[in-house]
């Protein structure tokens, strides 16, 4: 009950939302010479990032695209685990997108969760329909390289950043640099204080060709 409610609420401020974020998006342009985009951001802030969501930016919708970068395209993507809650047709249209706003420079750095991990745990929990939060909605599940040939097959070339491989080793040369900074990675996870690969992620940074 408190849900729907709280839904209800959301529905109604919702427009108040887009403005306000609409009006931060013409501030952001105006006082910064690069675009970077936080893909599916979540409450996630970062300095320099503009921080979307998808009742700001629907990476499916060319018209979102228009709306905010019709002036000046982007030069750096980041999103983590954004792109296993799309379907294929989905992907489709959010590559279309990037291809076309984007700098001819940009770099987009994905962070899916990892289709080679070993444990199967790890994987009963993240694949689609898994135990984990929010696997319930999850459409795919990558691996480098599925992953690499969907981006290969629209324009993109990809640099392996951390990776499981299909042998069970473990590959990361990622460190939080101004690319984007990845929470579920194995530098940053909690989980992995024990100094070994408990949870980590798929990471790869894409330009075009």
């Amino acid at each position: 009950m408190y849900k729907k409610f709280k839904r209800f609420i959301y529905q109604i401020l919702l427009p108040l939302f887009r403005l306000w974020n609409y009006i931060s998006w013409l501030y952001y342009l105006r006082t910064h010479s690069e675009i970077l985009i936080n893909v599916g951001a979540g409450k996630s802030k970062f300095i320099n990032w503009f921080a979307t969501d998808i009742d700001t930016l629907d990476v499916t919708e060319e018209k979102d695209f228009q709306k905010y970068f019709s002036q000046k395209k982007i030069h750096k993507i980041l999103a983590e685990h954004v792109l296993e809650h799309l379907n294929n047709n989905d992907l489709a249209k959010m590559l279309k997108n990037f291809y076309i706003y984007t700098s001819d420079k940009v770099n987009i750095r994905i962070a899916v969760p990892d289709g080679f991990h070993p444990d199967k745990n790890y994987i009963e929990r993240v694949k689609p329909g898994g135990s984990g939060e929010g696997a319930h909605d999850h459409k795919n599940l990558f691996d480098y390289k599925s992953l690499t040939n969907l981006f290969e097959k629209h324009g993109f070339k990809s640099k392996l950043i951390e990776y499981w491989d299909e042998d069970g080793v473990f590959h990361s040369n990622y460190f939080n640099d101004n690319k984007g900074f990845i929470d579920r990675s194995f530098l940053n996870d909690s989980r992995n204080k024990d100094g070994k690969p408990n949870y980590t992620s798929l990471i790869i940074d894409f330009t075009k060709i």
